[in-house]
């Protein structure tokens, strides 16, 4: 307990002592610890899928005439995209919670008190909640599909034998292709993160139902009172425009006598005109004003 209080007591000074990276650091940990289901949610549902490979029902109903070397090379990259998915997608849904409940519920509690009277700037401590969720989150999540996705790849390996082939250079190129879903979904869903980030410290009661409502009432208002889809386009295209721009044609795949590996789709997308796309730079300088409005919002509002 002595040693506790100590600490605890210590800590301004050691912040004081400390560099911006080291601030962040510890900032990062603190929202590690504090919101646990970020790393553990994902945990939970490489847990449950390594559980079904073991023992759930496998069939995969191909044509002999396919599995050559080749297709058995492009089954295993198709496992090792399609596996990483849903890690991606829980990731995604349990990160817009904690943003929209991050800085709420440190007003709630009434912790901003003691992180206030911290050597900590605002900036910084809301910085490195956004970076946490389209930083810290997302690439650990890749890490861990990644390496579920070669506990995967052995497991199914042993279950049906002949189905699968190893090629390092195309697990290699799927890394990729999943690394760049990863780095154009933080980039392209940043204003949605910022956006909830601001919610979360600017309303005072029930954030959660705020950010639900809003984006699903306004198109109904619109509608209602001037017949035109404005806003509810706007919200569509910000939801999956990203992923239309990004495929180069339809046939991304070829059809299933020619299953190619999926590093493939590296040459068919679209991944210059994207990364130019002037939505993906708006949006992104949206976050960063949002971010801003955020910063300034805790500022002044603790409701104390």
């Amino acid at each position: 307990m002595n040693a506790n209080v100590a600490t605890v007591a210590a800590a301004p000074a050691l912040l004081r002592r400390a560099g911006p990276l080291d601030s962040f650091v510890m900032l990062a940990r603190r929202e590690l610890w504090e919101h646990r289901s970020l790393w553990i949610a994902p945990l939970v549902v490489e847990g449950l899928l390594a559980i079904a490979l073991l023992i759930g029902r496998i069939n995969m109903d191909l044509p002999e005439e396919i599995l050559g070397p080749q297709q058995r090379v492009a089954i295993l990259t198709f496992l090792q995209w399609a596996l990483a998915q849903p890690v991606f997608i829980v990731t995604s849904i349990v990160v817009g919670f904690y943003l929209i409940d991050c800085l709420y519920a440190e007003r709630k509690d009434r912790s901003i008190l003691f992180w206030k009277s911290l050597p900590l700037s605002d900036a910084i401590t809301v910085s490195s909640k956004l970076l946490v969720a389209l930083v810290v989150v997302p690439l650990g999540a890749l890490l861990l599909a990644t390496v579920f996705d070669l506990l995967f790849a052995g497991i199914v390996a042993l279950r049906i034998p002949g189905t699968l082939s190893w090629s390092t250079v195309e697990w290699l190129r799927t890394e990729l292709v999943l690394l760049l879903e990863v780095v154009l979904g933080v980039l392209w869903y940043a204003p949605i993160a910022a956006a909830l980030l601001l919610f979360s410290a600017w309303i005072r009661r029930n954030p959660i139902v705020w950010a639900t409502l809003v984006p699903i009432v306004l198109p109904i208002v619109e509608f209602v009172a001037l017949r035109t889809r404005y806003i509810y386009r706007f919200e569509t295209y910000r939801l999956n425009g990203i992923w239309h721009k990004l495929a180069a044609g339809p046939d991304l795949f070829g059809n299933m006598h020619n299953f190619p590996p999926v590093g493939i789709v590296l040459d068919r997308f679209n991944i210059a005109g994207v990364f130019t796309d002037p939505d993906l730079w708006l949006g992104v300088i949206a976050a960063i004003a949002l971010t801003y409005a955020a910063i300034r919002v805790r500022r002044y509002r603790d409701d104390t």
